[in-house]
């Protein structure tokens, strides 16, 4: 007797398991390689001497993504212009820039993890995308400009922007906590998939209002849970624990102070921008809440919208943008 109601426990845990991890699937057999091209480390190695004997190799090489580092990365132009060489023998011989490049090239000497997860994830999102391209990946040392650039076929990653919150370059440059949070290894991987699903469903409403603003990045979270379905929710959306607490103990009155001030549809850039952007909390909101909040609630409202539409696959979801149709069918009720 014992024996079977242990059984019923297990079963029953199992049961739990499977309607709370819908998203979690087999794709061991989705074909995606992904290499990593350690551009930082070419940087790293070149003889700061005679830069300009590198060029014509690095264009050969690295073509489009050497045309984006120089031109949106650490902006110095065309390698044809007459005084690109001097920029960019001024960049990698600058005394902060030799020194980053050696801190990346100790902290990621060792990459085959990131490799795995960031393979993991495109096998994912290939098991959803079958038809849509799988991007070369780039790491690079940006002087602080980028953290994740993203094209129709690259991904480039900026590992002097994930040093770890208490980096002295981080403080010395002045950022503020609240983003110096972000600035970890643990970030890499959920903020290139974030940027890889800008890149390819991108907010393009005409109507650009707060409840549309919530929603499309509430899908963008959903696009995580489903690439990343092993990663934490506060990991995802770069919360702390306790931030994440806050939202689940407060998602009702959040929603009900939006709802009865009027501000869903509100366009009003400062409204939107104080639900939506980064910053030390949500001045809505009491002074521990966090900031993104508003991301937070479009997340819920989405998971919603799922759960209660099954037939809705994940490509259909990115691409609807009817942000008032999924609100309404997604029956949220906090």
């Amino acid at each position: 007797m014992k024996r079977t109601y242990i059984n019923i426990i297990i079963s029953l845990l199992s049961l739990l398991s499977c309607n709370n991890n819908n998203l979690q699937i087999d794709v061991s057999n989705v074909n995606v390689s992904i290499k990593i091209h350690r551009f930082d480390s070419v940087l790293y190695n070149i003889n700061s001497d005679s830069v300009i004997n590198y060029v014509p190799d690095l264009q050969k090489n690295y073509t489009e993504f050497f045309e984006i580092f120089n031109n949106k990365i650490i902006n110095i132009g065309e390698p044809n212009q007459l005084a690109y060489s001097g920029y960019l023998t001024k960049f990698l011989t600058d005394n902060i820039i030799v020194e980053v490049l050696e801190k990346v090239n100790a902290e990621f000497k060792e990459f085959s993890n990131y490799q795995k997860e960031i393979e993991l994830a495109f096998k994912h999102y290939k098991y959803y995308f079958k038809e849509k391209h799988i991007p070369d990946v780039y790491t690079y040392v940006s002087g602080f400009n980028q953290s994740i650039v993203t094209t129709e076929n690259i991904l480039g990653i900026g590992l002097d922007k994930y040093l770890g919150e208490n980096s002295e370059y981080y403080k010395q440059l002045g950022i503020p906590a609240y983003l110096r949070y972000k600035m970890t290894k643990s970030r890499i991987i959920p903020d290139c998939m974030t940027a890889w699903a800008l890149q390819e469903f991108d907010y393009n409403d005409s109507i650009d209002n707060l409840l549309n603003r919530m929603i499309y990045n509430g899908k963008v979270m959903y696009f995580l849970d489903a690439v990343l379905p092993t990663y934490e929710d506060s990991v995802k959306i770069a919360y702390k624990s306790t931030q994440i607490d806050w939202c689940i103990a407060n998602e009702k009155s959040m929603w009900t102070y939006i709802v009865e001030n009027k501000l869903l549809f509100s366009s009003e850039f400062i409204n939107i921008k104080k639900m939506i952007d980064d910053g030390p909390n949500t001045s809505f909101f009491p002074q521990n809440s966090p900031s993104r909040t508003g991301v937070w609630l479009g997340w819920q409202i989405v998971k919603s919208y799922m759960k209660n539409n099954p037939e809705i696959t994940l490509p259909k979801l990115m691409n609807n943008s009817d942000y008032q149709k999924i609100l309404n069918e997604s029956k949220y009720k906090p």
